[in-house]
């Protein structure tokens, strides 16, 4: 009888749920890679045939949340008007926040900082996603109300504290904070 094989790319997705785990439990300087060997119980070399560094863990388990925001700025991008685009923008970045909880709580891990800061595609869409909330020429204003919008979304979804909060009703008060908090931008 054949030995059964693993499904192509278990490995990888074994790796980045344990790395995942161990980010939130020890930080991502706080998390080696013979950790991440140890809690999937193979060798060193095994993670690193998967993946080159930790960097490259990181980049690889915040990338479709990247690819999901570069979805909604086109389709932002794309309509008529600019409230239209701000719109789109708004209700997108809630529910990414939402559907990315645990993963968000790892933006505010400096080396996850360093990570994503070293991949000028990643800086860009963060940057357009802010330039579609604040408009044209923003004034400061519109720059401390996008600033404290995105910030204050990712942080409430990833907060430990209201893990309790299903999605639904996390997504729910969050959308209708951040039309609150937009409102004076137009």
């Amino acid at each position: 009888m054949a030995k059964p094989v693993a499904p192509r790319g278990s490995a990888r997705e074994r790796v980045l749920q344990a790395a995942l785990e161990l980010f939130i439990e020890h930080s991502i300087g706080g998390t080696s890679m013979q950790m991440i060997a140890d809690r999937l119980g193979v060798s060193k070399p095994a993670v690193y045939y998967q993946f080159r560094s930790r960097d490259d863990i990181v980049v690889a388990l915040v990338e479709p949340m990247f690819d999901d925001i570069v979805r909604i700025i086109r389709i932002a991008e794309a309509m008529p008007t600019q409230q239209g685009s701000r719109d789109v923008t708004l209700s997108g970045v809630v529910e990414l926040a939402v559907r990315y909880r645990r993963l968000t709580f790892l933006f505010y891990d400096r080396a996850m900082e360093h990570a994503v800061r070293a991949r000028d595609d990643f800086m860009a869409v963060g940057d357009t996603a802010a330039a579609i909330l604040q408009g044209p020429e923003p004034d400061a204003t519109a720059r401390v109300i996008t600033t404290a919008l995105l910030s204050g979304t990712f942080t409430a979804a990833a907060d430990p504290k209201l893990e309790d909060i299903s999605d639904e009703e996390l997504h729910e008060i969050l959308l209708t904070t951040a039309r609150r908090l937009i409102e004076p931008l137009g």
